[in-house]
């Protein structure tokens, strides 16, 4: 079983289910986005019972379905990691979009929080300050760069959820040779 085990990458049996994970990531973000719920609200907390709960099934329809209801904690791992990984560059992607032609308000939305907080930690700040501090703050909200680190960010969290949900998800073969 151990060599069967092996010789089944987890990379193409991935796809899809990252796919699928992505997609529903996109539909949730497009339900806020329609009942104009605040991304930062805790809404966001179910994004990540959502991305665990894909993790968890993909992990378990491979262990199920390619490997005969085994599978070590590395190959568990490596599962999730790249379901994860299909999940946040579909994520990414429709980041970028979503940013540039959907919610077009949300770049200045961060800017003008941005500032308020300047403002409330600093109140001494000169216009120039904030000017140059709401300038850098302008190259890191840009559709790329939000679609880039929402893609970093996904992937990290998919990752970590990996880690912990291979522990539960594993299935050791215990039957001697």
């Amino acid at each position: 079983m151990e060599i069967e085990e092996k010789m089944k990458s987890a990379f193409m049996p991935s796809l899809m289910p990252g796919i699928y994970l992505g997609v529903v990531l996109i539909i949730y973000t497009l339900i806020l986005f329609v009942l104009d719920v605040d991304m930062e609200s805790s809404f966001k907390y179910v994004s990540y019972a959502i991305m665990a709960i894909g993790l968890y099934m993909s992990i378990v329809w491979f262990r199920d379905k390619q490997l005969s209801g085994y599978i070590s904690y590395g190959k568990a791992f490596s599962v999730g990691f790249y379901t994860g990984l299909f999940a946040a560059a579909l994520a990414g992607i429709f980041t970028f979009f979503y940013v540039k032609y959907i919610d077009t308000e949300h770049i200045a939305n961060i800017l003008s929080v941005a500032e308020e907080n300047m403002l409330e930690q600093n109140p001494n700040m000169s216009d120039e300050q904030i000017d140059q501090a709401i300038e850098m703050t302008t190259i890191f909200t840009s559709p790329i760069m939000m679609g880039v680190f929402g893609f970093i960010a996904n992937v990290i969290l998919s990752a970590l959820l990996s880690l912990i949900i291979a522990i539960f998800a594993k299935r050791e073969d215990k039957q001697v040779a």
